[in-house]
Formats: structure tokens, sequence, C-alpha cells
């Protein structure tokens, strides 16, 4: 597992601001599935959306009630990264919130 390389070289706020504003307009306006698929696949590395991936996913399983032991082990993470997911749900915004509520419902992992 390789971690994402952050340049150590710091954004100033109102650029940060203004492409991450940018870039939550560009994906907004992509309806469809396979077309966000492609855009997420030519945006992001694998290990990058492997990442995003199992966030969501224990995220979605800790709202279904699953233990830290079962999704340690279904999803090969550590009871830290769980933690994590854990702690920025709770300090979360409605969107991820709903994001996760939908996700627990069709998420179904032999556990």
């Amino acid at each position: 597992f390789i971690m994402a390389k952050i340049s150590k070289n710091q954004l100033d706020a109102v650029v940060y601001a203004k492409i991450a504003e940018n870039f939550t307009a560009a994906l907004a306006h992509v309806n469809d599935p396979r077309d966000m698929e492609r855009l997420l696949n030519s945006l992001f590395t694998g290990t990058e959306r492997l990442m995003l991936a199992k966030r969501l996913a224990i995220a979605a399983l800790l709202e279904q009630g699953k233990s830290y032991a079962q999704i340690s082990k279904a999803l090969k993470v550590s009871s830290v990264t769980i933690g994590f997911v854990r702690n920025s749900i709770m300090k979360s915004s409605k969107p991820y919130v709903e994001l996760i509520k939908q996700l627990s419902r069709n998420i179904s992992l032999k556990i």
C-alpha cells in the first residue's frame, strides 16, 4: 500500500479554495456513472482510488454497526484507519452522511 505524495510547498489558501471549487463544480456536471468512472480513473491513480473506496466502505460498514475487527479483516485496514474514518464521519457534512447511509444500504460484504 503506497500513500499519495503531497508536495511540501504550501499552496496559497485563496488558490486552493478556487481550484477546489472548480474541481467540485466539474464533478457536479457529470451525470453518467460510466463517465464518472472514466473521469475518476483519469484523475486518480489506482492506489488513490483504492484508498477512497476503502474509506467509503469503512464508513458504510460502521454505519451497519460492524466492529473494528470485522472491518479490519474484510478490508485489510488498520484500526487506526477505521478510527480516522469514524472521526471524520463525526465531523462530516450532511451530504457525506447521506452518501454513507446510501452506501451502507448497498454494500454487502461477507463478514
